[in-house]
C-alpha cells in the first residue's frame, strides 16, 4: 500500500511477460509505489521534471529507449534520483556500459526477490549487485587477466589484475543469496570496476 513515505519508482519496462511480472510484483510491495510506467525516454524525463521520483527502474530490453544514454542524462540532470538497471543480458559489455553511465544498481530481470531488495538498497545510497551479474563481471575480468598475453577485455581496454580484496568481494556476491547484505556494496567499489568500461578515460 502506497503512503507518503513510500519509495516512488518510475518504471521503464517493456510489455513482455517478464516485465509485466516485475510490474505486478512491485505494485504489491509495501512501502514502494510505482509513480508512473513508460516506454519512452521523453515521458520519463517529463515525469522526473514534474514528480518526486526516488528510483528509476530501467529495463535495458525496452526497445524505444537507449538505457545507457538515459542513465547518463538522469545522472547529469537529477543526481539525487537513483537508477536501477534491470537486464536479461549476460553480456559483460552491457554491464560495464551501465556502470560507466553511473547506474546505482544492477538486477537480473525476473529476480523478484532481488528486485525488491535492490530498490530499497539503492534508495539508501548503496549500490546493488545481483549475484548473476556479479558472476558475469567476475568471469569476464578473471578471463581477461588470467593469461598475460590476453589481458584485454572484449571492449578492447587493457585489463589489470583484480586486487585480492576486490576479487573476494565479487566472489562473495556471486554466490550470495543476498539475505546477508553482501549484495549491497559501496559506490567506491563500483568506481573501481568502471575502469574496465569502454569510456573509462572520462573518469
Amino acid at each position: 500500500m502506497a503512503t507518503s513515505a513510500s519509495i516512488q519508482v518510475l518504471a521503464l519496462l517493456s510489455n513482455d511477460e517478464v516485465s509485466c511480472g516485475m510490474y505486478s510484483f512491485i505494485s504489491e510491495l509495501e512501502g514502494i509505489s510505482i509513480a508512473d510506467k513508460t516506454t519512452s525516454s521523453a515521458h520519463a524525463l517529463e515525469c522526473l521534471a514534474n514528480q518526486d521520483i526516488d528510483v528509476v527502474l530501467l529495463d535495458l530490453s525496452v526497445r524505444e529507449v537507449n538505457g545507457i544514454e538515459l542513465t547518463e542524462r538522469i545522472r547529469e540532470t537529477y543526481p539525487k534520483v537513483r537508477v536501477l538497471i534491470s537486464t536479461a543480458s549476460m553480456n559483460p559489455e552491457d554491464i560495464f556500459a551501465a556502470m560507466d553511465a553511473g547506474a546505482d544498481g544492477y538486477v537480473l530481470s525476473g529476480n523478484h526477490k532481488g528486485l525488491e531488495l535492490a530498490i530499497r538498497s539503492v534508495k539508501l545510497g548503496t549500490v546493488w549487485l545481483d549475484p548473476g551479474i556479479a558472476t558475469q563481471v567476475l568471469d569476464a575480468m578473471v578471463a581477461a587477466t588470467s593469461n598475460p598475453s590476453t589481458r584485454v577485455l572484449q571492449t578492447g581496454m587493457l585489463c589489470l589484475p583484480l586486487m585480492p580484496d576486490d576479487k573476494a568481494l565479487l566472489s562473495s556476491v556471486a554466490v550470495s543469496s543476498c539475505s546477508d547484505g553482501v549484495c549491497m556494496v559501496d559506490p567506491s567499489f563500483v568506481r573501481k570496476l568502471r575502469r574496465f568500461a569502454p569510456t573509462h578515460e572520462r573518469f
